[in-house]
Protein backbone atom coordinates (compact mmCIF):
# COMPACT_ATOMS: atom_id res chain seq x y z
CA UNK A 1 0.00 0.00 0.00
CA UNK A 2 2.74 2.40 -0.97
CA UNK A 3 0.20 4.68 -2.66
CA UNK A 4 -0.85 5.90 0.83
CA UNK A 5 2.45 7.76 1.05
CA UNK A 6 1.90 9.42 -2.34
CA UNK A 7 0.70 13.04 -2.23
CA UNK A 8 -1.43 12.51 -5.34
CA UNK A 9 -3.51 10.01 -3.37
CA UNK A 10 -4.34 12.67 -0.78
CA UNK A 11 -5.02 15.22 -3.51
CA UNK A 12 -7.65 12.78 -4.85
CA UNK A 13 -9.20 12.46 -1.38
CA UNK A 14 -9.28 16.26 -1.10
CA UNK A 15 -10.95 16.58 -4.50
CA UNK A 16 -13.64 14.05 -3.56
CA UNK A 17 -14.20 15.74 -0.19
CA UNK A 18 -14.61 19.18 -1.81
CA UNK A 19 -17.06 17.81 -4.36
CA UNK A 20 -19.01 16.06 -1.61
CA UNK A 21 -19.33 19.26 0.44
CA UNK A 22 -21.02 21.15 -2.40
CA UNK A 23 -23.14 18.15 -3.37
CA UNK A 24 -24.31 17.85 0.23
CA UNK A 25 -25.12 21.56 0.43
CA UNK A 26 -27.23 21.48 -2.76
CA UNK A 27 -28.96 18.23 -1.80
CA UNK A 28 -29.67 19.50 1.72
CA UNK A 29 -31.19 22.75 0.43
CA UNK A 30 -33.45 20.83 -1.95
CA UNK A 31 -34.49 18.44 0.83
CA UNK A 32 -35.66 21.44 2.86
CA UNK A 33 -37.56 23.00 -0.07
CA UNK A 34 -40.81 20.96 0.14
CA UNK A 35 -41.29 22.20 3.71
CA UNK A 36 -39.65 25.62 3.68
CA UNK A 37 -39.35 26.65 0.02
CA UNK A 38 -36.23 28.13 -1.54
CA UNK A 39 -36.55 31.75 -0.47
CA UNK A 40 -33.73 34.04 0.62
CA UNK A 41 -33.96 33.12 4.30
CA UNK A 42 -33.79 29.39 3.50
CA UNK A 43 -30.69 29.76 1.34
CA UNK A 44 -29.12 32.12 3.90
CA UNK A 45 -29.64 29.47 6.58
CA UNK A 46 -28.23 26.68 4.40
CA UNK A 47 -25.13 28.73 3.56
CA UNK A 48 -24.62 29.74 7.19
CA UNK A 49 -24.93 26.18 8.51
CA UNK A 50 -22.63 24.86 5.77
CA UNK A 51 -19.97 27.47 6.53
CA UNK A 52 -20.43 26.95 10.26
CA UNK A 53 -20.04 23.18 9.87
CA UNK A 54 -16.91 23.62 7.79
CA UNK A 55 -15.43 26.13 10.26
CA UNK A 56 -16.10 23.82 13.19
CA UNK A 57 -14.68 20.91 11.20
CA UNK A 58 -11.53 22.81 10.26
CA UNK A 59 -10.93 23.75 13.89
CA UNK A 60 -11.64 20.27 15.23
CA UNK A 61 -9.61 18.64 12.46
CA UNK A 62 -6.67 20.84 13.39
CA UNK A 63 -6.89 19.75 17.02
CA UNK A 64 -7.25 16.08 16.09
CA UNK A 65 -4.35 16.21 13.65
CA UNK A 66 -2.12 17.54 16.43
CA UNK A 67 -3.21 15.10 19.12
CA UNK A 68 -4.08 11.88 17.29
CA UNK A 69 -1.33 9.34 16.69
CA UNK A 70 -3.53 6.80 14.86
CA UNK A 71 -2.76 6.35 11.14
CA UNK A 72 -6.44 5.54 10.57
CA UNK A 73 -7.99 8.78 11.91
CA UNK A 74 -8.36 10.40 8.48
CA UNK A 75 -10.09 7.33 7.03
CA UNK A 76 -12.44 6.99 10.00
CA UNK A 77 -13.44 10.64 9.59
CA UNK A 78 -14.07 10.17 5.87
CA UNK A 79 -16.10 7.04 6.51
CA UNK A 80 -18.22 8.78 9.14
CA UNK A 81 -18.78 11.74 6.80
CA UNK A 82 -19.84 9.28 4.10
CA UNK A 83 -22.26 7.54 6.49
CA UNK A 84 -23.94 10.84 7.43
CA UNK A 85 -24.30 11.68 3.72
CA UNK A 86 -25.86 8.30 2.93
CA UNK A 87 -28.31 8.85 5.79
CA UNK A 88 -29.38 12.36 4.70
CA UNK A 89 -32.48 11.35 2.69
CA UNK A 90 -33.80 9.38 5.66
CA UNK A 91 -32.72 11.59 8.55
CA UNK A 92 -34.11 14.66 6.75
CA UNK A 93 -37.60 13.15 6.46
CA UNK A 94 -37.64 12.30 10.16
CA UNK A 95 -36.33 15.73 11.15
CA UNK A 96 -38.77 17.57 8.87
CA UNK A 97 -41.67 15.53 10.21
CA UNK A 98 -40.76 16.23 13.85
CA UNK A 99 -39.66 19.87 13.54
CA UNK A 100 -41.17 21.16 10.29
CA UNK A 101 -44.48 22.43 11.71
CA UNK A 102 -42.98 24.66 14.41
CA UNK A 103 -42.21 28.37 13.97
CA UNK A 104 -40.75 28.72 10.49
CA UNK A 105 -37.38 30.44 10.94
CA UNK A 106 -36.32 28.42 14.03
CA UNK A 107 -37.50 25.27 12.21
CA UNK A 108 -35.37 26.05 9.14
CA UNK A 109 -32.30 26.65 11.30
CA UNK A 110 -32.82 23.58 13.46
CA UNK A 111 -33.58 21.29 10.52
CA UNK A 112 -30.52 22.57 8.66
CA UNK A 113 -28.38 21.89 11.72
CA UNK A 114 -29.69 18.34 12.03
CA UNK A 115 -29.49 17.49 8.32
CA UNK A 116 -26.46 19.41 7.04
CA UNK A 117 -24.16 20.04 9.98
CA UNK A 118 -23.05 16.44 10.76
CA UNK A 119 -21.75 15.49 7.27
CA UNK A 120 -20.29 18.93 6.56
CA UNK A 121 -18.59 19.05 9.97
CA UNK A 122 -16.91 15.68 9.33
CA UNK A 123 -15.85 16.78 5.84
CA UNK A 124 -14.40 19.98 7.29
CA UNK A 125 -12.07 17.87 9.44
CA UNK A 126 -10.60 16.19 6.36
CA UNK A 127 -8.42 19.02 4.99
CA UNK A 128 -6.43 19.67 8.22
CA UNK A 129 -5.87 15.93 8.62
CA UNK A 130 -4.62 15.62 5.03
CA UNK A 131 -2.35 18.66 5.44
CA UNK A 132 -0.88 17.14 8.60
CA UNK A 133 -0.32 13.82 6.82
CA UNK A 134 1.49 15.18 3.74
CA UNK A 135 3.51 17.91 5.50
CA UNK A 136 6.99 16.69 6.41
CA UNK A 137 8.54 20.01 7.39
CA UNK A 138 7.12 23.25 8.79
CA UNK A 139 8.23 25.25 5.77
CA UNK A 140 6.10 23.02 3.52
CA UNK A 141 2.89 23.68 5.48
CA UNK A 142 1.80 26.79 3.55
CA UNK A 143 2.28 25.19 0.15
CA UNK A 144 0.56 21.97 1.25
CA UNK A 145 -2.40 23.87 2.71
CA UNK A 146 -2.77 25.98 -0.41
CA UNK A 147 -2.72 22.93 -2.69
CA UNK A 148 -5.24 20.98 -0.59
CA UNK A 149 -7.75 23.83 -0.29
CA UNK A 150 -7.37 24.69 -4.00
CA UNK A 151 -7.99 21.10 -5.10
CA UNK A 152 -10.91 20.79 -2.69
CA UNK A 153 -12.43 23.98 -4.11
CA UNK A 154 -12.04 22.76 -7.69
CA UNK A 155 -13.89 19.59 -6.71
CA UNK A 156 -16.66 21.74 -5.24
CA UNK A 157 -16.96 23.84 -8.39
CA UNK A 158 -17.27 20.78 -10.64
CA UNK A 159 -19.81 19.15 -8.30
CA UNK A 160 -21.90 22.34 -8.19
CA UNK A 161 -22.27 22.36 -11.96
CA UNK A 162 -22.88 18.60 -12.20
CA UNK A 163 -25.47 18.43 -9.42
CA UNK A 164 -27.16 21.72 -10.26
CA UNK A 165 -27.55 21.17 -13.99
CA UNK A 166 -27.70 17.42 -14.42
CA UNK A 167 -27.64 15.03 -11.47
CA UNK A 168 -30.44 16.49 -9.30
CA UNK A 169 -32.83 17.20 -12.22
CA UNK A 170 -32.20 13.72 -13.63
CA UNK A 171 -32.00 11.49 -10.55
CA UNK A 172 -33.71 13.46 -7.76
CA UNK A 173 -32.26 13.68 -4.25
CA UNK A 174 -32.27 10.26 -2.60
CA UNK A 175 -30.08 8.22 -4.97
CA UNK A 176 -27.53 11.04 -5.56
CA UNK A 177 -27.17 11.50 -1.79
CA UNK A 178 -26.56 7.78 -1.26
CA UNK A 179 -24.14 7.57 -4.19
CA UNK A 180 -22.27 10.69 -3.02
CA UNK A 181 -21.78 9.03 0.37
CA UNK A 182 -20.58 5.82 -1.27
CA UNK A 183 -18.09 7.69 -3.48
CA UNK A 184 -16.79 9.56 -0.44
CA UNK A 185 -16.53 6.38 1.63
CA UNK A 186 -15.25 3.83 -0.90
CA UNK A 187 -11.52 4.58 -0.66
CA UNK A 188 -11.35 4.75 3.17
CA UNK A 189 -13.56 1.65 3.37
CA UNK A 190 -11.17 -0.48 1.32
CA UNK A 191 -8.10 0.91 3.06
CA UNK A 192 -9.55 0.06 6.45
CA UNK A 193 -10.51 -3.41 5.21
CA UNK A 194 -6.96 -3.99 3.93
CA UNK A 195 -5.62 -2.78 7.26
CA UNK A 196 -7.84 -5.38 8.95
CA UNK A 197 -10.13 -2.76 10.53
CA UNK A 198 -13.02 -4.96 9.44
CA UNK A 199 -15.45 -4.66 12.34
CA UNK A 200 -15.23 -0.85 12.40
CA UNK A 201 -15.83 -0.48 8.66
CA UNK A 202 -18.33 -3.24 7.88
CA UNK A 203 -21.13 -1.09 9.31
CA UNK A 204 -20.71 1.34 6.41
CA UNK A 205 -21.18 -1.47 3.89
CA UNK A 206 -24.37 -2.64 5.63
CA UNK A 207 -25.62 0.95 5.83
CA UNK A 208 -25.27 1.39 2.06
CA UNK A 209 -27.16 -1.85 1.38
CA UNK A 210 -29.94 -0.76 3.73
CA UNK A 211 -30.12 2.73 2.19
CA UNK A 212 -30.62 1.41 -1.35
CA UNK A 213 -33.28 -1.05 -0.21
CA UNK A 214 -35.08 1.61 1.86
CA UNK A 215 -35.02 4.11 -1.02
CA UNK A 216 -37.09 1.76 -3.20
CA UNK A 217 -40.00 1.46 -0.75
CA UNK A 218 -43.28 2.50 -2.40
CA UNK A 219 -45.92 4.64 -0.72
CA UNK A 220 -49.63 3.84 -0.56
CA UNK A 221 -52.16 6.63 -1.04
CA UNK A 222 -55.38 7.44 -2.87
CA UNK A 223 -53.55 10.50 -4.21
CA UNK A 224 -51.97 9.59 -7.55
CA UNK A 225 -48.53 11.00 -8.37
CA UNK A 226 -48.48 11.88 -12.07
CA UNK A 227 -45.14 13.68 -12.22
CA UNK A 228 -42.45 14.32 -9.58
CA UNK A 229 -39.05 15.80 -10.36
CA UNK A 230 -36.42 18.04 -8.81
CA UNK A 231 -34.91 20.83 -10.86
CA UNK A 232 -34.48 24.53 -11.53
CA UNK A 233 -37.32 25.89 -9.38
CA UNK A 234 -37.17 23.04 -6.89
CA UNK A 235 -39.58 20.14 -6.58
CA UNK A 236 -42.28 19.92 -9.25
CA UNK A 237 -45.18 17.66 -8.34
CA UNK A 238 -48.36 16.89 -10.30
CA UNK A 239 -50.92 14.87 -8.38
CA UNK A 240 -54.51 13.69 -8.86
CA UNK A 241 -56.63 14.16 -5.74
CA UNK A 242 -59.92 12.31 -5.22
CA UNK A 243 -62.95 14.57 -5.66
CA UNK A 244 -66.28 13.91 -3.99
CA UNK A 245 -69.85 14.87 -4.83
CA UNK A 246 -72.30 16.44 -2.37
CA UNK A 247 -73.20 12.98 -1.09
CA UNK A 248 -69.57 12.32 -0.15
CA UNK A 249 -69.08 9.74 -2.90
CA UNK A 250 -65.86 9.84 -4.89
CA UNK A 251 -66.59 10.64 -8.52
CA UNK A 252 -63.19 11.20 -10.08
CA UNK A 253 -60.02 13.22 -9.57
CA UNK A 254 -58.91 16.85 -9.62
CA UNK A 255 -55.39 17.55 -10.85
CA UNK A 256 -52.99 19.85 -8.97
CA UNK A 257 -49.55 21.28 -9.70
CA UNK A 258 -47.22 22.04 -6.77
CA UNK A 259 -43.83 23.77 -6.76
CA UNK A 260 -42.05 22.99 -3.50
CA UNK A 261 -45.43 21.86 -2.17
CA UNK A 262 -47.06 25.27 -2.87
CA UNK A 263 -50.10 24.92 -5.12
CA UNK A 264 -49.68 26.60 -8.52
CA UNK A 265 -52.53 25.18 -10.58
CA UNK A 266 -55.80 23.36 -10.00
CA UNK A 267 -57.72 21.69 -12.82
CA UNK A 268 -60.98 19.92 -12.03
CA UNK A 269 -62.28 18.65 -15.36
CA UNK A 270 -65.48 17.34 -13.73
CA UNK A 271 -66.46 20.64 -12.10
CA UNK A 272 -69.97 21.84 -12.97
CA UNK A 273 -69.30 25.50 -13.70
CA UNK A 274 -73.01 26.16 -14.30
CA UNK A 275 -73.54 25.17 -10.66
CA UNK A 276 -70.82 27.53 -9.31
CA UNK A 277 -68.18 24.78 -9.13
CA UNK A 278 -64.71 25.97 -10.11
CA UNK A 279 -62.60 24.15 -12.66
CA UNK A 280 -59.68 26.52 -12.07
CA UNK A 281 -58.54 28.85 -9.33
CA UNK A 282 -60.85 31.83 -8.98
CA UNK A 283 -58.34 34.40 -10.23
CA UNK A 284 -58.39 32.70 -13.66
CA UNK A 285 -62.10 33.49 -13.98
CA UNK A 286 -61.51 37.10 -12.88
CA UNK A 287 -58.93 37.55 -15.63
CA UNK A 288 -61.35 35.98 -18.13
CA UNK A 289 -64.06 38.41 -17.08
CA UNK A 290 -61.74 41.36 -17.64
CA UNK A 291 -60.75 40.35 -21.18
CA UNK A 292 -64.26 39.42 -22.36
CA UNK A 293 -64.53 42.77 -24.13
CA UNK A 294 -61.15 42.42 -25.89
CA UNK A 295 -61.22 41.91 -29.69
CA UNK A 296 -60.68 38.32 -30.82
CA UNK A 297 -57.53 39.45 -32.63
CA UNK A 298 -55.88 40.49 -29.35
CA UNK A 299 -52.31 39.42 -28.69
CA UNK A 300 -51.45 38.16 -25.23
CA UNK A 301 -48.14 37.58 -23.42
CA UNK A 302 -47.99 35.45 -20.28
CA UNK A 303 -44.90 35.63 -18.10
CA UNK A 304 -45.11 32.45 -16.04
CA UNK A 305 -47.07 29.42 -17.18
CA UNK A 306 -47.86 27.10 -14.27
CA UNK A 307 -50.28 24.46 -15.48
CA UNK A 308 -51.39 26.77 -18.28
CA UNK A 309 -54.91 27.56 -17.04
CA UNK A 310 -54.84 31.20 -18.17
CA UNK A 311 -53.06 30.40 -21.43
CA UNK A 312 -55.57 27.68 -22.27
CA UNK A 313 -58.62 29.80 -21.47
CA UNK A 314 -57.40 32.85 -23.40
CA UNK A 315 -56.36 30.68 -26.33
CA UNK A 316 -59.84 29.14 -26.37
CA UNK A 317 -61.26 32.65 -26.68
CA UNK A 318 -59.35 33.01 -29.94
CA UNK A 319 -56.53 35.21 -28.67
CA UNK A 320 -52.98 34.77 -29.95
CA UNK A 321 -51.05 33.66 -26.84
CA UNK A 322 -47.28 33.72 -26.26
CA UNK A 323 -45.80 32.37 -23.03
CA UNK A 324 -42.41 32.89 -21.45
CA UNK A 325 -41.54 30.25 -18.84
CA UNK A 326 -38.21 29.81 -17.06
CA UNK A 327 -38.47 26.09 -16.26
CA UNK A 328 -38.77 23.70 -19.20
CA UNK A 329 -40.35 21.10 -16.87
CA UNK A 330 -43.30 23.48 -16.39
CA UNK A 331 -43.74 23.69 -20.16
CA UNK A 332 -43.70 19.88 -20.38
CA UNK A 333 -46.21 19.49 -17.55
CA UNK A 334 -48.56 22.12 -19.01
CA UNK A 335 -48.62 20.31 -22.35
CA UNK A 336 -48.78 16.71 -21.15
CA UNK A 337 -50.56 16.90 -17.78
CA UNK A 338 -52.84 19.93 -18.16
CA UNK A 339 -53.52 19.69 -21.92
CA UNK A 340 -52.30 23.10 -23.04
CA UNK A 341 -53.09 23.53 -26.77
CA UNK A 342 -50.18 23.32 -29.18
CA UNK A 343 -51.15 26.67 -30.72
CA UNK A 344 -49.96 28.39 -27.53
CA UNK A 345 -46.36 29.40 -28.24
CA UNK A 346 -43.97 28.72 -25.33
CA UNK A 347 -40.49 30.26 -25.02
CA UNK A 348 -38.24 28.87 -22.29
CA UNK A 349 -36.40 31.93 -21.01
CA UNK A 350 -36.00 34.22 -18.03
CA UNK A 351 -38.88 36.69 -17.93
CA UNK A 352 -36.73 39.81 -17.68
CA UNK A 353 -34.47 38.65 -20.49
CA UNK A 354 -37.53 38.01 -22.67
CA UNK A 355 -38.86 41.49 -21.89
CA UNK A 356 -35.59 43.07 -22.97
CA UNK A 357 -35.19 41.07 -26.17
CA UNK A 358 -38.80 40.77 -27.38
CA UNK A 359 -39.77 43.03 -30.30
CA UNK A 360 -43.50 42.19 -30.32
CA UNK A 361 -46.35 44.36 -29.06
CA UNK A 362 -49.22 42.99 -26.99
CA UNK A 363 -52.72 44.03 -25.96
CA UNK A 364 -52.50 42.13 -22.69
CA UNK A 365 -49.51 41.08 -20.58
CA UNK A 366 -50.13 38.79 -17.60
CA UNK A 367 -47.47 38.28 -14.92
CA UNK A 368 -48.26 35.06 -13.05
CA UNK A 369 -44.78 34.41 -11.71
CA UNK A 370 -43.84 32.67 -8.48
CA UNK A 371 -40.87 30.70 -7.17
CA UNK A 372 -43.16 28.68 -4.92
CA UNK A 373 -44.47 31.52 -2.75
CA UNK A 374 -42.11 34.31 -3.85
CA UNK A 375 -42.49 36.63 -6.86
CA UNK A 376 -39.15 37.17 -8.64
CA UNK A 377 -37.31 40.34 -7.60
CA UNK A 378 -36.02 41.40 -10.98
CA UNK A 379 -39.32 41.38 -12.88
CA UNK A 380 -41.26 43.70 -10.56
CA UNK A 381 -38.87 46.65 -10.48
CA UNK A 382 -39.75 50.08 -11.85
CA UNK A 383 -37.28 49.59 -14.70
CA UNK A 384 -38.88 46.27 -15.63
CA UNK A 385 -42.42 47.66 -15.53
CA UNK A 386 -41.38 50.59 -17.72
CA UNK A 387 -39.92 48.11 -20.22
CA UNK A 388 -43.19 46.15 -20.11
CA UNK A 389 -45.14 49.36 -20.71
CA UNK A 390 -43.27 49.84 -23.98
CA UNK A 391 -44.43 46.39 -25.12
CA UNK A 392 -48.11 47.34 -24.88
CA UNK A 393 -50.27 48.40 -27.77
CA UNK A 394 -52.41 51.49 -27.25
CA UNK A 395 -54.75 50.98 -24.27
CA UNK A 396 -53.00 47.69 -23.50
CA UNK A 397 -53.21 46.29 -19.99
CA UNK A 398 -50.79 44.56 -17.61
CA UNK A 399 -52.29 42.13 -15.07
CA UNK A 400 -50.26 40.82 -12.12
CA UNK A 401 -51.30 37.90 -9.96
CA UNK A 402 -50.07 38.24 -6.38
CA UNK A 403 -50.57 36.88 -2.87
CA UNK A 404 -53.72 37.99 -1.06
CA UNK A 405 -52.15 40.16 1.64
CA UNK A 406 -52.18 43.94 1.23
CA UNK A 407 -52.75 45.28 4.76
CA UNK A 408 -50.25 45.53 7.61
CA UNK A 409 -46.65 44.36 7.60
CA UNK A 410 -47.60 41.11 5.86
CA UNK A 411 -48.87 43.09 2.86
CA UNK A 412 -45.95 45.44 2.33
CA UNK A 413 -44.66 43.49 -0.70
CA UNK A 414 -47.98 43.78 -2.57
CA UNK A 415 -48.29 47.47 -1.61
CA UNK A 416 -44.78 47.99 -2.96
CA UNK A 417 -45.75 46.44 -6.30
CA UNK A 418 -48.75 48.81 -6.35
CA UNK A 419 -46.51 51.81 -5.57
CA UNK A 420 -43.98 50.74 -8.22
CA UNK A 421 -46.72 50.65 -10.87
CA UNK A 422 -47.65 54.22 -9.91
CA UNK A 423 -43.99 55.28 -10.05
CA UNK A 424 -43.71 53.82 -13.56
CA UNK A 425 -46.41 56.23 -14.76
CA UNK A 426 -49.33 53.81 -14.97
CA UNK A 427 -52.84 53.80 -13.58
CA UNK A 428 -53.47 50.76 -11.40
CA UNK A 429 -56.46 49.04 -9.79
CA UNK A 430 -56.43 46.12 -7.36
CA UNK A 431 -58.99 43.35 -7.05
CA UNK A 432 -59.16 40.72 -4.29
CA UNK A 433 -60.61 37.35 -5.30
CA UNK A 434 -61.77 36.50 -1.76
CA UNK A 435 -62.47 38.27 1.52
CA UNK A 436 -60.15 35.91 3.39
CA UNK A 437 -56.55 36.94 2.53
CA UNK A 438 -55.33 33.40 3.25
CA UNK A 439 -57.55 32.11 0.42
CA UNK A 440 -57.17 35.13 -1.81
CA UNK A 441 -55.23 36.31 -4.83
CA UNK A 442 -54.69 40.00 -5.53
CA UNK A 443 -54.96 41.02 -9.17
CA UNK A 444 -53.29 44.26 -10.24
CA UNK A 445 -54.67 45.86 -13.42
CA UNK A 446 -52.32 48.51 -14.82
CA UNK A 447 -52.44 50.62 -17.98
CA UNK A 448 -51.54 54.00 -19.40
CA UNK A 449 -55.11 54.14 -20.73
CA UNK A 450 -58.44 53.48 -19.11
CA UNK A 451 -58.95 50.44 -16.90
CA UNK A 452 -62.23 48.57 -17.25
CA UNK A 453 -64.44 49.52 -14.27
CA UNK A 454 -65.32 46.97 -11.61
CA UNK A 455 -67.24 47.54 -8.38
CA UNK A 456 -64.97 45.04 -6.61
CA UNK A 457 -61.75 47.05 -6.96
CA UNK A 458 -60.19 47.99 -3.64
CA UNK A 459 -60.64 51.67 -2.80
CA UNK A 460 -57.40 53.54 -3.51
CA UNK A 461 -57.56 55.37 -0.18
CA UNK A 462 -57.56 51.95 1.54
CA UNK A 463 -54.14 51.06 0.12
CA UNK A 464 -51.56 52.74 2.34
CA UNK A 465 -48.33 53.17 0.39
CA UNK A 466 -46.54 55.40 2.91
CA UNK A 467 -44.34 52.54 4.11
CA UNK A 468 -44.20 50.81 0.72
CA UNK A 469 -41.05 50.78 -1.41
CA UNK A 470 -40.59 51.67 -5.07
CA UNK A 471 -38.78 48.55 -6.25
CA UNK A 472 -35.58 49.21 -8.20
CA UNK A 473 -33.02 47.10 -10.07
CA UNK A 474 -30.29 48.40 -7.78
CA UNK A 475 -32.35 47.62 -4.65
CA UNK A 476 -33.89 44.13 -5.15
CA UNK A 477 -35.80 43.68 -1.89
CA UNK A 478 -39.13 42.18 -2.97
CA UNK A 479 -38.41 38.76 -1.47
CA UNK A 480 -37.36 40.42 1.80
CA UNK A 481 -40.56 42.49 1.87
CA UNK A 482 -42.54 39.37 1.01
CA UNK A 483 -40.93 37.26 3.75
CA UNK A 484 -43.80 37.57 6.23
CA UNK A 485 -46.40 36.69 3.59
CA UNK A 486 -44.24 33.85 2.28
CA UNK A 487 -43.86 32.42 5.77
CA UNK A 488 -47.62 32.60 6.30
CA UNK A 489 -48.36 30.98 2.94
CA UNK A 490 -45.75 28.29 3.52
CA UNK A 491 -47.07 27.50 6.99
CA UNK A 492 -50.64 27.14 5.68
CA UNK A 493 -49.38 24.84 2.93
CA UNK A 494 -47.49 22.60 5.37
CA UNK A 495 -50.54 22.53 7.67
CA UNK A 496 -52.72 21.26 4.84
CA UNK A 497 -50.30 18.40 4.17
CA UNK A 498 -50.10 17.52 7.85
CA UNK A 499 -53.86 17.56 8.38
CA UNK A 500 -54.62 15.20 5.47
CA UNK A 501 -53.77 11.56 6.17
CA UNK A 502 -53.48 10.76 2.46
CA UNK A 503 -51.11 13.64 1.78
CA UNK A 504 -48.88 12.69 4.71
CA UNK A 505 -48.06 9.44 2.94
CA UNK A 506 -46.78 11.19 -0.20
CA UNK A 507 -43.00 11.19 -0.69
CA UNK A 508 -41.36 14.39 0.56
CA UNK A 509 -38.90 14.15 -2.34
CA UNK A 510 -37.55 11.57 -4.80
Amino acid sequence: MQFITNKKFYFLLSFIEGASVMATELLGAKMLAPYFGSSLYVWATVLAITLGGLAAGYFTGGLVSYRSKSPFTLFYVLLLAAAFTVLMPFSSKIVLWVIGMHSLIPSVILCSCCILFPPVFMMGMVSPLIIETITKEVKEAGRAAGAIYAISTVGGIIATFLFGFYIIPTFGLTVPSIVTGIVLGTIPFFILIMKKQIIKSIGFFLLCIWAFSASSVNYSSSVKIIYNQEGLLGQLLVADYPRFNKQGIQNGYARWLFVNRISQTMFDSLADESNQEEKYFRYVYKIEDYVDSFPKTSKVLLLGLGGGSIAKQLSNKGFSVDVCELDKRIAYVARHCFYLPEKVNITVDDGRHYIRTCTKKYDLIVLDMFKGEDPPNHVFTQESLEELKLMLNKNGVIIVNGLGYIDGNIGIAMRSIYKTFLASGMKVKVLATDKNPDLCNLLFFASTGNIKPNADYLAENKIDVNDAVVLKDEFPVLDVLNAEAAKRWRRLSISSFYSDEEQRTLPVFN
